[in-house]
């Protein structure tokens, strides 16, 4: 009886071990995150490690990742590299970094917007395990299975060596799936989904400063509007600006700001768009961001001004003295005089146009219209976007 008494207390034990153990196995898979069944989750799961992009790269390299590079390199808000190099146990994968902020940042403060990896990569590693959404396998799923899993491809292209599968959501969010000819499986995956933090950037523009930036303290007002139009300064509505200019200068100059109209915050160097007026006139342009990080559109920098007749009827004069409702004699006379200067002119109906061209873009220039019936120039647009200000 013994005997039996404690072989049924050491069978007890047993089970509740068991039971014990198969709890603590059921909580950790419980705990497990799991791998969606969308593709435009943008989830992919990598030696059983889950990955949802775009990511912080705090978090992409606190999973064993490391750059292969300089991550104190930087990025302007909205642009993204193409494939920076990282490895983890012998794997190196390409890796797309996105500033989907606000704010000039390094590599180490921006987004892992995707991933790219391709068979000579796994070469180097081939016990990597890579699933995608729907169960489809890296090295084992075909083109066929990756249909039926996720539907008729966005596009598709036929190559040589391999069958590309596209699935798009939308800009800068798609997939690109390659499956080999040779194989006939899934060999290349790329994945991209660049879509900024919308909350994180309305908490940020929340904390932009209205001080004056370093580069709008650094402007100064000519004292005299010259003789060369190619300085891009002008006399308008009765103040001298030297192009570009920022947009709190023109409110000391007695513009007021349409804000109901105009960006209230610009990404770092980016650009929004404003509506400014005086004396009932309205102007509106583009506002440049020359600041590293955002500002408020008041920091920013008119980089074009225009007087119309028939729009912003306000006097405009550039370098040299040319002015609207001069005669289309008396602009070519005066076009004509300007030394290593050239122009452009073109005819549409009753319009003529004259160009002088910037030297640094074509974008760039002084353009006026001249109303051949009233013989006189009706509009004169003066551009100037510089890459820097320095």
């Amino acid at each position: 009886m013994k005997k039996k008494a404690l072989s049924w207390l050491i069978i007890c034990a047993l089970v509740l071990s068991l039971g014990t153990v198969c709890a603590l196995a059921q909580e950790e898979e419980e705990q497990a995150p799991a791998l969606s069944d969308d593709l435009y989750s943008f989830q992919l799961m990598l030696d059983g490690e889950l990955y949802t992009f775009p990511m912080s790269y705090e978090d992409f390299t606190a999973m064993g990742w490391e750059y292969q590079g300089d991550e104190n390199e930087q990025l302007s808000p909205n642009q993204y590299t193409v494939a920076e190099t990282f490895a983890k146990d012998g794997l190196e994968i390409y890796v797309t970094l996105a500033n989907l902020g606000i704010n000039t940042a390094s590599y180490a403060q921006c987004a892992v917007g995707g991933i790219s990896i391709d068979p000579y990569q796994f070469k180097e590693a081939p016990d990597t395990q890579l699933t995608l959404p729907g169960g489809i396998v890296y090295g084992v799923s075909t083109a066929e299975d990756i249909q039926a899993a996720y539907g008729t491809a966005t596009d598709s292209y036929e190559g040589d060596m391999y069958t590309k599968l596209t699935y798009e959501y939308d800009y800068y969010q798609d997939w690109d799936l390659y499956v080999y000819k040779e194989s006939g499986v899934l060999e290349e995956v790329d994945v991209r989904n660049l879509v900024a933090d919308e909350q994180a950037n309305a908490e940020a523009a929340a904390q932009v400063s209205d001080e004056p930036t370093q580069e709008v303290l650094a402007y100064a007002a000519p004292e005299e509007l010259g003789d060369d139009p190619l300085s891009f300064r002008v006399e308008f509505a009765g103040d001298l600006y030297q192009l570009p200019a920022p947009v709190s200068v023109f409110l000391e100059n007695g513009w007021t700001l349409k804000k109901e109209l105009s960006a209230t915050i610009v990404s770092g160097r980016d650009f929004g768009w404003v509506e400014l007026m005086k004396d009932n006139q309205e102007l509106r342009c583009i506002a440049r961001n020359y600041s590293p990080d955002a500002a408020v559109v008041e920091n920013c920098f008119v980089t074009s001004v225009e007087a119309d007749t028939y729009g912003t009827n306000l006097p405009l004069t550039v370098p040299g003295g040319a002015t609207v409702g001069m005669t289309e004699q008396e602009l070519t006379a005066w076009l004509d005089g300007l030394d290593g200067v050239e122009y452009e002119q073109e005819q549409s109906g009753s319009f003529a146009y004259y160009t002088i061209e910037g030297p640094e873009s074509s974008l760039d220039g002084i353009e006026f219209v001249v109303n051949q019936e009233e013989d006189a120039v009706t509009s004169i647009e003066v551009s100037y976007e510089p890459d820097s200000l320095s």
